[in-house]
């Protein structure tokens, strides 16, 4: 897993939350008393939670120390974990499991997906987005700059760290888990001030596994320089000079019975 910077990741602190908020509007559990946030970053989609279930339990678990850092100078009251949620041996069950944007960085998503059920209370709920923009300009941008002869060699296999599952994928997985379903995709267009703003936005998420396997500053702000040209080409400005970024999203809740 890469070094996660709260910082750079909540450069787009807004845009990067709405989708936790608009998961959390959906699910329907009357007063859950322990929600576990996976995946929980720097705090916000945890706050998110906290807002619309404010007597409920709170744990918010991730593999970055530096996220979890940051989360716990905001939201001391929770019980804060610093794990791998595919590897993490969970003892305790929870009516809410949540997780916003987050499983795309964790393998094998057949035995994921039920892992995480199994640690649902009866009545509670999985609820889960996970970004689907594999196939954006952006990501595209990312992908064919690692591919060129100067970068192959050090970022090779770093797309594999990616998981990248279909709604219907998903549906088959947790269809099994009860009567109630909930599936969706949301594509957010974010209004960016330039090109500038598109590799801004990556060096915080899907653009830093790469940065990290080179080996200086000089190499990954060249490797940078090459994303933006590729963003150049293929993102056009508005006639107010912004850029609209459409980022697809995959949501989905299972409900246990």
């Amino acid at each position: 897993m890469p070094n996660w910077d709260p910082d750079q990741y909540l450069k787009f602190g807004n845009e990067r939350t709405q989708p936790s908020i608009d998961l959390a509007t959906r699910i329907e559990v009357e007063n859950p008393r322990s929600v576990i946030d996976i995946g929980c970053g720097p705090g916000n989609s945890t706050t998110i939670l906290r807002n619309k279930w404010p007597k409920a339990q709170f744990t918010g678990l991730d593999s970055s120390p530096a996220m979890i850092e940051k989360a716990k100078a905001g939201q001391r009251e929770t019980n804060w974990i610093v794990a791998d949620a595919s590897t993490y041996d969970f003892r305790e069950k929870y009516d809410i499991v949540f997780s916003n944007a987050a499983i795309q960085w964790m393998p094998d998503h057949t035995s994921l997906i039920p892992r995480l059920l199994a640690i649902v209370n009866r009545g509670g709920a999985l609820a889960v987005q996970v970004p689907a923009n594999w196939d954006s300009p952006l990501h595209l941008a990312v992908r064919n700059t690692a591919s060129q002869d100067k970068w192959s060699r050090m970022t090779a296999g770093v797309e594999r760290i990616l998981s990248n599952n279909t709604p219907e994928f998903y549906y088959d997985i947790i269809s099994s888990a009860g009567p109630k379903v909930a599936l969706w995709t949301t594509t957010y267009y974010h209004i960016l001030k330039s090109h500038t703003d598109l590799v801004e936005w990556y060096k915080g998420t899907a653009m830093r596994p790469f940065l990290e396997t080179l080996p200086d500053d000089e190499a990954r702000s060249e490797f940078e320089n090459e994303v933006l040209a590729r963003c150049k080409a293929t993102y056009q400005l508005q006639r107010d000079g912004s850029l609209l970024y459409p980022f697809k999203r995959t949501f989905f809740i299972a409900y246990r019975d």
